[in-house]
């Protein structure tokens, strides 16, 4: 599921995926509102890390429960990067993914874990941003731009993040793989 907020931390799209997973409309979902659908006893440290993340500017990684349309709860880890114009670097959001949580070796607790994704990367080093990184980030951009500017573009736009997100994801679980053979 792939999801965009701004800089203020207000979430401005989610894809598909997540309105067909949790039942929330585009409408419910953008603002605040997607919070409404994670685990009360998880939403106070999702929120709290998520606007500390907005605040720092930085890469996260959330833990928590999220309530799909059926009602149960399920674990998810909800991970996103910042996102910056590309020529004077303001900061423009974020562009997150949230996936499934099936790992049962390990603990399930919500957390928020700043600093802590980095797509695309195989160490904790830094590193510049990949291709898929500026893309990503160029997108985020023309999708807040055409809110306000060119509305007429934003199913194109949506289309591009998805595959984006699709291309970013395909690059992470080669490195991940990549790591596990070593």
């Amino acid at each position: 599921m792939l999801w965009v907020a701004n800089q203020d931390g207000f979430c401005t799209f989610v894809s598909e995926e997540w309105r067909a997973f949790t039942g929330q409309t585009l409408d419910e979902a953008l603002g605040p509102g997607w919070a409404d659908v994670v685990h009360p006893d998880d939403r106070d440290v999702v929120v709290m890390g998520f606007l500390e993340a907005c605040r720092c500017q930085t890469e996260f990684i959330l833990h928590y429960r999220l309530r799909r349309q059926d009602g149960v709860y399920v674990w998810v880890l909800d991970a996103a990067s910042p996102s910056f114009t590309p020529l004077t670097h303001d900061f423009l959001g974020f562009l997150g993914t949230v996936s499934c949580y099936d790992d049962p070796n390990i603990p399930l607790t919500a957390k928020a874990e700043l600093g802590s994704f980095k797509p695309g990367q195989t160490s904790l080093g830094a590193s510049s941003p990949t291709k898929l990184d500026i893309i990503a980030d160029y997108l985020i951009h023309a999708k807040i731009l055409s809110e306000h500017h060119a509305p007429a573009v934003a199913d194109a736009i949506e289309r591009a993040l998805n595959e984006a997100k699709t291309a970013q994801k395909a690059q992470i679980d080669a490195a991940n793989a990549s790591l596990k053979k070593h």
